[in-house]
């Protein structure tokens, strides 16, 4: 018996590796899941194995594939995500100098703080639409000239992690756009490498991948282990996109009429733009989809982990109350608990968008004798919702009001606080279900490259799929209240950020 198509989309995250294999109606049919460890330390390093990496992306798709073809598929395509800002310095025979750094590594927040405040790195910024933070390649690079000579001197390429498993695929350095877009190094009205950052960075375009589009194709691989495993030599390998990209094609959000916002341990807002767009204020983002279509956003620290701190740190007693259960109790507490004029600036992990401070603090104004844990807990997620508001506002005054967000992750999984995010934005709320956006945009896009689907068809198809689920719509009175706590936020924020 024939056996029937299906397209792997993989995802290589910071701190796992999946991959699910669909059908042609992108129906689920197999799955594998790995863990990735990252090292860290109070220097501000993150770094990963790179060989950990790269048997832990062997394992999940050889267990995917096995599995489709157990029950009756063959592995037609893969396509590939992978998380933004990685930095791998190799030799010229293709091995590594040094350990992976991930967007994590805060080690080049000297170099960043320092260019921000030249006309370069607000021009490098522009050009590229990456921000001024040390998670970027390009700050990395200028940190490793000067603190690691020696590896900066022998490296022959500096890569991502996706690039260097794509060498040990297929031989060739190749970088996709959207990841080029994710290194502070990409001019993006040009398409190549920008000559002003390379200079910053004191290296050549020669020690660079060569940028391709993302729905660049490849077969031939030629790692046995996948091979036996059912992926066949003639598969079609898609290089893909970025995580961040990907996860908003996997919702649909690639037009700035949808807005992708996901609440996790951090926090992403993201929605898409047929041009090129900055913003010197927000300091927003700007990735590369394809050659037509870029996502813009913010990337923010304060998500669930401002949650998780406040109640483990500040409310939990003993390690009793240190269970998932009580914590979802304090969570439905906070739901019937009115904070009233409690301001929560939400700040513990420092911030990225929209403040760029890393020495950012938390602060809790207004507190009274009558304010119990509930109280703390309401205001701190409203504090998270403010603040990626404050993100928000500043896409809308360009790119104008969408009309429905996407809500996806784990704090969104609470049914009033999407309710509380759309009385806060004033937009129609649908959350997304389990399923990861980030893998189903790589299955999208290795299925746009190879011609099964067009652009069109994508859109169509979500847009049907999002008109049979729920929303949360905004309640007016709320949202009007709501709208005049957020200026007393802003106001908090800009008259205390001095002090830090």
């Amino acid at each position: 018996m024939a056996l029937l198509g299906c397209t792997i989309g993989s995802d290589i995250g910071t701190s796992s590796v999946k991959a699910i294999a669909f059908d042609a109606n992108m129906q689920e049919i197999a799955h594998a899941a790995e863990k990735v460890e990252s090292w860290h330390d109070d220097t501000g390093t993150a770094e990963q194995e790179p060989m950990v990496v790269y048997q832990a992306v062997m394992n999940v798709l050889s267990n995917t594939a096995q599995e489709a073809q157990r029950l009756g598929y063959a592995v037609e395509r893969v396509g590939l995500s992978a998380a933004m800002h990685s930095l791998l310095p190799v030799a010229a025979d293709g091995s590594y100098l040094a350990p992976a750094t991930t967007w994590m590594d805060l080690r080049a927040k000297e170099e960043a703080s320092e260019l921000w405040k030249t006309p370069a790195g607000k021009s490098v910024y522009e050009r590229t639409g990456t921000p001024i933070h040390p998670m970027t390649p390009l700050l990395k690079l200028m940190w490793m000239r000067k603190r690691q000579p020696k590896v900066f001197q022998e490296a022959e390429k500096f890569v991502s992690l996706k690039e260097w498993i794509w060498y040990q695929w297929f031989g060739e350095w190749c970088v996709d756009a959207s990841l080029a877009s994710a290194t502070g190094l990409y001019n993006l009205r040009e398409g190549t490498w920008d000559s002003e950052a390379l200079s910053l960075a004191c290296i050549s375009a020669e020690k660079l991948s060569t940028i391709v589009p993302t729905t660049y194709v490849k077969q031939g691989i030629r790692e046995p282990r996948l091979i036996l495993s059912g992926i066949a030599a003639e598969t079609a390998f898609n290089i893909g996109a970025s995580d961040g990209v990907l996860a908003n094609l996997g919702v649909g959000a690639i037009g700035s009429e949808l807005m992708a916002l996901t609440i996790g341990t951090s926090c992403a807002i993201r929605t898409g733009s047929s041009k090129p767009f900055t913003d010197v204020s927000t300091r927003s983002f700007c990735y590369v989809l394809d050659a037509d279509r870029f996502i813009v956003g913010g990337p923010s620290n304060s998500g669930g982990i401002v949650l998780d701190w406040l109640y483990n740190s500040v409310l939990s007693r003993n390690l009793t109350d240190r269970q998932p259960q009580r914590f979802l109790e304090m969570i439905t507490a906070a739901q019937t608990t009115q904070s009233d004029d409690l301001l929560c600036l939400p700040y513990v992990a420092g911030e990225r968008a929209p403040l760029w401070n890393a020495d950012a603090k938390g602060v809790f104004f207004g507190l009274q004798l009558t304010h119990t844990g509930p109280h703390l807990m309401r205001a701190a997620i409203e504090g998270m919702i403010f603040n990626v508001y404050w993100i928000a506002s500043g896409l809308f005054e360009e790119l104008g009001q969408p009309r429905q967000l996407i809500a996806s992750g784990k704090v969104l999984e609470t049914e009033w606080i999407r309710q509380l995010v759309a009385d806060i934005f004033g937009i129609p709320v649908q959350f997304q279900g389990a399923v990861d956006a980030s893998v189903v945009g790589a299955a999208l896009l290795a299925n746009i490259a190879t011609g099964v689907v067009t652009w069109q068809h994508v859109s169509q198809h979500q847009q049907m799929a999002q008109e049979t689920q729920q929303e949360a719509t905004k309640q007016p009175s709320q949202h009007r209240a709501y709208e005049s706590k957020f200026q007393r936020y802003r106001k908090l924020c800009s008259a205390i950020l001095s002090e830090w």
